[in-house]
């Protein structure tokens, strides 16, 4: 199977972990940023040897050597960032949330369904530490057979 050519959109804080995951994975290269920030984006693709910045999608998608992306930019600009992504046939996973509303996330999906790529949030606590020591217990026996499992994440703003 050929590598997975992964873009990064958006170079702020939360790409930092976009990048240091997808480098962390086989069979995916990171070949590209898109930031506005120019000094912003440079510093990003040194930190992880990234070979090719744009400063618009535009660009990037003149470029075009690239099968999916990363849209990690702020949320109102994930829909409008998106779509030209898809019509292109690009793959996009964007940071959670997938959109500011309904009517933008349905058009978002209808593209990508239109286009035959994927276009997903992930949002998950898969990784959390409580989730992870949780496992591990159950992993060693610590608490014994697990019979039933229920849970609940409360977060303040999300209640």
């Amino acid at each position: 199977m050929k590598p997975v050519r992964v873009l990064i959109l958006g170079t702020g804080g939360m790409a930092n972990a976009h990048a240091e995951a997808y480098v962390s994975m086989p069979g995916v290269s990171l070949v590209a940023g898109i930031d506005t920030n120019a000094e912003r984006l440079s510093a990003f693709n040194t930190k992880h040897g990234i070979g090719h910045g744009f400063a618009s999608v535009a660009d990037a998608l003149a470029w075009g050597q690239f099968d999916a992306v990363s849209n990690v930019t702020p949320d109102p600009v994930h829909f409008p960032t998106t779509l030209p992504m898809l019509a292109a046939g690009k793959h996009v996973l964007c940071e959670k949330p997938l959109a500011t509303n309904h009517h933008h996330a349905a058009e978002m999906a209808a593209a990508a369904a239109k286009a035959g790529v994927v276009n997903m949030v992930n949002l998950t606590y898969r990784n959390g530490p409580a989730l992870m020591h949780a496992a591990a217990m159950v992993a060693d026996g610590a608490i014994g057979p697990v019979r039933h499992f229920e849970a609940s994440y409360l977060q303040s703003w999300l209640t």
